[in-house]
């Protein structure tokens, strides 16, 4: 079942930043990733999800109905999280996520127990009696996070979600979300960090200028990079046009005094180029090795599609 469906949505704001030509969908059991630098667009394309902005062409819908100004069933079916948590600061964060169960029609021994364990899970539930004001911004986002939970909605949108937040946190919000896949329940993921998003998301688009640049099954686009490192390399000068013709670099290219190159992941390859390097007289300052991420993957993906066209 398709959860959400979007063709050729604009949403631009007066500076032309937004969403231009959007369109994807995202069935049920998925949890469906958004990449992407700041002004990329994910924000803009999650709160159209959530039915907070109207969309100012195309069609956008949310399990069959528009998103925009969601029915009461509607609403009730969606969780969301946005990226500036909004809480009543007098009251406590058990005041607060009891505010937010309540709404959703949750109440009695049940509701006091889906609390208890939400905020023991986040790790706050020592201050769960103290009020808001006095939480840190890691602690508001985990509690903006399990009110969207809470209800365990069929959709969750979680706008950057790993904003501010520990890595202990993290490693148990992946954990629910894929819980939720096997439940059948759909979560919508707007993040800019591609290494959580690998763990979290089961797909992923990356958005540039509000455009879809590239998208793919995570697990079939890690496993596309999984064998290749990139080599960062800095000297005191790049003194070559030449390209090293050694077998298994995948990419080779000089930026400035940086020599950056993916190559195959094998400790032979390293030493081979680094001995190129230095045949060429360029004497080494830094070396960092490290695995390709998954916005790497997309990137390369979308490298690939543009040389096909």
């Amino acid at each position: 079942m398709e959860v959400i469906i979007s063709q050729n949505v604009f949403h631009l704001y007066n500076n032309e930043r937004g969403v231009r030509d959007i369109s994807l969908s995202v069935n049920s059991g998925t949890s469906f990733g958004i990449l992407g630098s700041n002004g990329s667009g994910k924000t803009t394309l999650t709160r159209l999800i959530a039915g907070l902005d109207k969309i100012q062409k195309g069609t956008l819908s949310v399990f069959g109905k528009p998103a925009f100004k969601k029915t009461t069933v509607l609403r009730f079916r969606c969780g969301i999280s946005l990226d500036k948590p909004a809480h009543w600061e007098a009251l406590t964060g058990r005041q607060n996520l009891d505010f937010f169960a309540r709404q959703y029609g949750l109440s009695g021994s049940k509701l006091k127990q889906r609390i208890d364990t939400l905020l023991e899970e986040a790790e706050i539930l020592k201050q769960a009696n103290d009020p808001v004001s006095a939480y840190s911004f890691g602690m508001r986002r985990k509690l903006s996070i399990i009110e969207a939970l809470v209800h365990e909605p069929d959709l969750l949108i979680l706008d950057e979600p790993s904003a501010g937040v520990d890595v202990s946190f993290l490693d148990k919000l992946a954990y629910w979300i894929k819980e939720r896949n096997t439940e059948g329940n759909t979560t919508w993921i707007s993040d800019n960090d591609p290494d959580w998003i690998a763990r979290a998301a089961t797909e992923v688009v990356l958005l540039d200028n509000g455009t879809i640049k590239a998208a793919g099954i995570v697990s079939e686009l890690m496993n596309s990079v999984k064998a290749i490192n990139r080599i960062n390399v800095t000297v005191e000068r790049v003194d070559t046009s030449n390209i090293p013709d050694i077998r298994g670099i995948e990419q080779f290219k000089c930026d400035g005094n940086r020599i950056i190159a993916d190559i195959l992941d094998d400790s032979n390859l390293t030493t081979e180029l680094l001995g190129w390097i230095n045949k060429n007289g360029m004497r080494i300052q830094t070396m960092q090795v490290k695995s390709l991420t998954l916005h790497e993957a997309l990137m390369k993906k979308s490298e690939l599609e543009e040389v096909k066209l």
